[in-house]
C-alpha cells in the first residue's frame, strides 16, 4: 500500500523539481526520438519485385520505338543494362529496377518533344514519364515504377563545377539549368553506370558522334570533339569520374579514366577524319586492350527481341 502512495508523490516531486523549460525540451527530445524511430520502423524497403523475360522484351521493344535501333543512344542503353547487375548489388539496389531504368533513360533523346537543344535538356523528364507509362502499362506495381521513373529524372549529368578546367560540367554548362540529384540507391546507381559508360572508349565515340551530328551542337574538327575541345568527349569523361557516388564505380572508374586516356592521346587525327575512322580506331584498340574488368562484357548485338 505504502509503495502505490510512494510513486505518485515521488512523481509530482519530480515535476516540481524540473523546471518548465526543462520538461519541455525533455518531451522535445522524446518527441524527435519518436519520430525517428517510427520512420525507421514504416519507410518502405527497397523494392524487391522482378521483371520477367517477357517485361523485360515489352521494355526493350519500347526503348526500340524511341530511339534508332543501333544507333548510340541504343546501344548505350544496352550497355547500361548490362552493367547494372554487378553495381546494383554492390550498393543494395534493386538490379531489375535499375535495368528497366537503364533501358528507358535516353529514350526520349531522338524523339522526344520540343527543338533539339530543349529535347536533348529535358529528356530526363520526359524520359521519366514514358518510363513510368512503360512499367505502368506491362502491370509493375507503383513501388518499381515509381522507384525507376524517378532514377531515370535523377539521372541528368554530369553537373556542377569542374576545378581542373575552370569551367561548369556539361550538363549544367549546356543546359544552364538545375537538376536534381539522385536520391534513392537505385538512382544512384543508374547515374554512376550512366557516368562510367561515358568514361569508356565507346563512351568517347558517342559523345564525339553526337557532337559531330546533332544539331544542337555548333559544327567543329572531329579532334575538338574527342580531345581539344571546352566541352570534348575526353572532358566529360573527367567531369563524370569527378561526380561518381557509389563506391564500386568510383574504384572502376579510376581505372577506366586511364584506359580511356591511352585511347584518346593515341589517335592521329591525320588519319581519324570521321566518324567512322573514328569507330574503326576505337574497335582496334579495344581488342588490343579490352576494358578494365570491373564493367561487365556485352555481349554482341542480335536481332532478337531481349536486350
Amino acid at each position: 500500500m505504502m509503495r502505490k502512495l510512494a510513486l505518485p508523490v515521488l512523481a509530482a516531486v519530480a515535476r516540481a523539481l524540473l523546471s518548465r523549460r526543462t520538461r519541455r525540451a525533455i518531451a522535445l527530445v522524446m518527441g524527435g526520438l519518436l519520430v525517428a524511430l517510427g520512420y525507421v520502423a514504416l519507410r518502405p524497403a527497397p523494392p524487391g519485385e522482378k521483371l520477367t523475360p517477357k517485361e523485360r522484351e515489352r521494355i526493350y521493344a519500347a526503348l526500340l520505338k524511341h530511339v534508332e535501333r543501333g544507333g548510340p543512344n541504343h546501344l548505350h542503353s544496352r550497355r547500361l543494362y548490362h552493367y547494372a547487375p554487378p553495381f546494383a548489388e554492390a550498393a543494395g539496389a534493386n538490379v531489375h529496377v535499375v535495368q528497366a531504368a537503364a533501358l528507358l533513360h535516353d529514350a526520349t533523346k531522338e524523339d522526344g518533344k520540343g527543338e533539339p537543344k530543349e529535347k536533348f535538356c529535358t529528356h530526363g523528364e520526359q524520359g521519366a514519364d514514358l518510363t513510368k507509362a512503360v512499367l505502368s502499362e506491362i502491370g509493375k506495381s507503383e513501388t518499381f515504377t515509381e522507384t525507376a521513373s524517378e532514377a531515370v529524372r535523377e539521372h541528368m549529368g554530369p553537373c556542377g563545377f569542374n576545378w581542373s578546367y575552370l569551367s561548369r560540367r556539361f550538363m549544367s554548362k549546356f543546359c544552364d539549368r538545375r537538376f536534381p540529384k539522385p536520391s534513392s540507391a537505385e538512382a544512384k546507381v543508374l547515374y554512376d553506370i550512366d557516368m562510367l559508360d561515358l568514361m569508356t572508349v565507346d563512351g568517347v565515340v558517342k559523345v564525339a558522334e553526337l557532337r559531330q551530328k546533332n544539331p544542337e551542337f555548333e559544327k567543329e574538327p572531329l579532334e575538338a570533339s574527342v580531345r581539344s575541345g571546352p566541352d570534348s568527349a575526353w572532358k566529360s569523361v573527367v567531369d563524370a569520374k569527378q561526380t561518381l557516388l557509389t563506391e564500386k564505380a568510383k574504384s572502376c572508374g579510376a581505372a577506366l579514366a586511364e584506359h580511356t586516356k591511352i585511347f584518346v592521346d593515341g589517335l592521329d587525327f591525320a588519319k581519324v577524319t570521321d566518324v567512322p575512322a573514328l569507330k574503326q580506331a576505337a574497335a582496334a584498340y579495344l581488342v588490343a586492350s579490352p576494358l578494365p574488368s570491373c564493367l561487365p562484357v556485352v555481349p554482341p548485338l542480335t536481332d532478337g527481341p531481349s536486350p
